[in-house]
This record gives C-alpha cells, structure tokens and sequence, in this order.
C-alpha cells in the first residue's frame, strides 16, 4: 500500500489519476508501477516488478525503472518499503 509521496507530481497523479501531468511516453507505466507499487505485500514482490535494493547499507530503499517502450530507461519510482507499504515514493527522472 502506497502510504505517503515524496513527489507532489506522483501524488496528485494518483490521487487525481490525471494521466497529462506526465509525457504520454512513459505516463502509463508510471502509473502501472504505481498501481502495483500499491498492491504489493512482500519485499519478494518489488523483485518481481524489476525492483531492486537502492542502497545495500540501507535494504528497505528500493527503485523500480520507468522506461520508454519497455527499452530506454528514463528514471526511475523510488520509495522506502516496510512492513507492506511503501513511503516517499518518488520519480527520478534523468537529465
């Protein structure tokens, strides 16, 4: 369960789900990593989505990478994971 955003950007998305905040390109699998970022329970299951540890020295930070036709990444959604739910969750993009 989605607890709390970093990104103001992802969290009016979400509450919003207002689809033009974000370039058509990516805006829907942004927002399917949301909604899976949502549902999940288990740590095992932000593997399965292509998530992986952020940081070995802190192991709840985790990122799933956005992509533009499952091919060229353009950042990445980042929260902290525990116990179930996800915190800040944010979008990186890159430069």
């Amino acid at each position: 369960m989605i607890i709390n955003f970093k990104s103001a950007l992802l969290q009016r998305m979400w509450e919003e789900a207002d689809m033009t905040l974000l370039p058509n390109t990516y805006v829907h699998e942004v927002a399917e990593i949301l909604m899976l970022l949502d549902a999940v329970e288990i740590i095992n299951d932000l593997v399965l989505l292509g998530g992986f540890v952020v940081n070995e020295y802190k192991p709840d930070n985790w990122a799933v990478t956005v992509t533009v036709n499952d091919v060229e990444p353009i950042g990445s959604i980042t929260c902290y994971f525990t116990k179930g739910s996800a915190y800040d969750v944010d979008l990186n993009e890159y430069s």
